[in-house]
């Protein structure tokens, strides 16, 4: 992303090749000048639930048109195994997985590429011909029920085809499971039959290279095709939605024996690989990723709900208070920047007071006149519980604070590049408040208290970037892929994640 004007912000030090914000960690911002103004609501923390879509709209419009049509004779999958509507492009989904790994191995690891000796196989309740054994599978269905696996003691692939996939297909469309099935023959990359680093890295670092390894042959298939089918952008979006659904549970330890990473980790090495191939996936080798993963602290743990805040005034207090602690300390254009305040809609399409509306979303809109974000509640709480988190509503908020943050340094980015640039500032000031982060814009003081993540946090954030992102054919917010890109962008790198030349 590119820096609109030469102004600078001061230093914004940030490169976690790495927020949540739960519990906040700060005392509730009371007294009638807190910077928030309810306007039309008289009982905010009991507002009555918004009903949302799910995330179906969002991959509606696939590219992959499957044509029906059972398994070929002699394939390695099962013949006898009930019909899937994705079983032709499964097929040819795996023969490209095969193919690209043919073409690209040598380029990447040197050498040749070995074929997977021991086949692919669809396991289900009721299957008469036995399931390759090995890696303790012992060929029963309830072993891998709700799963897919690799198998280095067989070199064979095992997938769910009576729950995994079937739901998986249905919900997210059918490139997440072949998604899926790239990810797994990433592990088979890293076996002992090829590159021979599967004891050589923690669970994490290898399942996050084998996402970043699905990445890269989903870029292929975005590029190139594969035999008819060439993934769209809603393709990509159900694969990312299907990424951060298995991601690893929000306060689990990356240091797990069978930890696979957060639903932020995940689709960042799926995105890494989309982007830069699978020689960025090797890189992961000489320089591991490192995951925002974190548990709960103590004070999380005694609420009965540990990663939300609850939605409430005090919830937006929190935020917008540190919001303008972060911006006020950063931005500089040569005299004293003040924040917004933060007014709170009774209204279903945030509308500024007086003066001009600078709409940034139908839930935000930034009111340059009255120097005010101003939040849709109805929108809000919306967002709250489908996403669901207080981070879904962090980010919202966050979009309206880089909209006057772009107003104060002039920014004159055009579609979609402004938006992306606002989606890149609020991972910058996501980034800042992660519970490690020993050198934040501000310190924590009685004077300038600020927020903390909490696991999940970052999760709710990838999930509502997805969920703003233009659908098919338009061009105005940018899409999901590039929403949650230029996010986690800023969140790894800060400002120079942001304001790259």
């Amino acid at each position: 992303m590119r820096d609109p004007k030469s102004v600078a912000f001061r230093t914004a030090a940030r490169q976690w090749v790495g927020v949540g914000l739960v519990a906040m960690l700060v005392a509730a911002c009371g007294g009638a000048d807190s910077g928030v103004r309810v306007v039309g609501n008289d009982n905010l923390t009991d507002a009555t639930s918004a009903s949302g879509d799910d995330d179906s709209s969002l991959i509606d419009d696939t590219g992959i048109d499957i044509p029906s049509g059972g398994f070929d004779d002699g394939f390695p999958l099962d013949p006898d195994k009930p019909a899937r509507d994705y079983d032709r492009f499964l097929i040819d989904a795996i023969l490209d997985i095969e193919q690209y790994w043919l073409d690209n191995y040598s380029s990447v690891y040197g050498g040749d590429y070995p074929l997977l000796a021991g086949g692919v196989h669809p396991a289900y309740p009721d299957r008469r011909s036995e399931l390759p054994r090995g890696c303790e599978f012992t060929g029963a269905y309830a072993e891998v029920e709700d799963n897919a696996f690799y198998c280095e003691d067989g070199d064979f692939i095992v997938y769910d085809d009576a729950l995994l996939f079937p739901d998986f297909a249905d919900e997210f469309g059918p490139a997440s499971i072949a998604v899926i099935m790239a990810h797994e023959w990433g592990h088979a990359i890293q076996s002992s039959s090829r590159h021979d680093i599967a004891y050589a890295f923690v669970s994490t670092t290898l399942e996050l290279q084998a996402d970043c390894f699905a990445g890269a042959w989903a870029g292929h298939v975005v590029d190139d095709g594969l035999n008819g089918y060439r993934f769209n952008q809603s393709d990509i979006t159900g694969a990312l939605l299907g990424l951060v659904q298995i991601g690893d549970a929000p306060g689990n330890s990356s240091y797990d024996a069978s930890a696979h990473g957060s639903a932020f980790d995940r689709v960042s090495a799926f995105q890494d690989g989309f982007t830069g191939g699978p020689r960025s996936c090797a890189d992961y080798e000489t320089n591991e990723p490192t995951p925002l993963q974190f548990g709960f602290s103590p004070e999380e743990l005694a609420r009965a709900n540990p990663g939300d805040f609850p939605f409430g005034q005090e919830m937006f207090d929190s935020m917008r208070t540190d919001l303008t602690i972060f911006w006020e300390a950063l931005v500089d254009i040569g005299t004293p920047w003040t924040a917004p305040t933060l007014e709170l809609i009774d209204s279903d399409v945030a509308e500024c007071a007086t003066g001009d509306t600078v709409r940034v979303l139908d839930a935000v809109a930034w009111c340059p006149d009255a120097n005010s974000v101003a939040v849709s509640l109805p929108i809000a709480r919306q967002f709250y519980d489908l996403i669901p988190g207080d981070y879904a509503v962090a980010y919202l908020i966050g979009l309206g604070y880089a909209e006057a943050v772009q107003a104060a340094i002039g920014s004159d980015l055009g579609a979609p590049e402004h938006a992306l640039l606002s989606d890149c500032l609020v991972g910058m000031w996501s980034s800042d408040i992660l519970p490690f982060n020993q050198d934040p814009v501000v310190a924590d003081t009685e004077e300038t208290p600020r927020i903390v993540l909490s696991p999940g946090d970052l999760d709710e954030a990838i999930r509502t970037a997805l969920l703003l992102g233009d659908v098919e054919g338009q061009r105005s917010l940018g899409t999901p892929f590039e929403k949650v890109d230029a996010f986690r962008q800023g969140v790894l790198y800060g400002s120079d994640g942001c304001f790259a030349a």
